[in-house]
């Protein structure tokens, strides 16, 4: 009985972090998107290379990697 209880108290230690990871994509971003953002948006396109698009154009994935570029350069622009 306590291998089954030990087993299953590691395995519910092994799944925490990983729910946690999970969970924390399913909330929406955080961030709200306004005109004052545009010139940024576009120097980060530039900046990676990418065609000059609007921002309701760009798909989820550029727009997860924008803010998360966005967060960490928050001084600098």
């Amino acid at each position: 009985m306590s291998k089954i209880l030990s087993s299953l108290a590691l395995g519910i230690c092994l799944l925490v972090p990983t729910v946690g990871i999970v969970s924390a994509e399913d909330h929406p971003n955080k961030h709200e998107w306004s005109d004052n953002e545009n010139p940024t948006w576009h120097q980060w396109l530039k900046d990676n290379h990418k065609r000059d698009h609007d921002w309701a154009k760009a798909s989820k994935r550029e727009q997860a990697a924008y803010w998360k570029w966005r967060d960490q350069h928050r001084d600098s622009h």
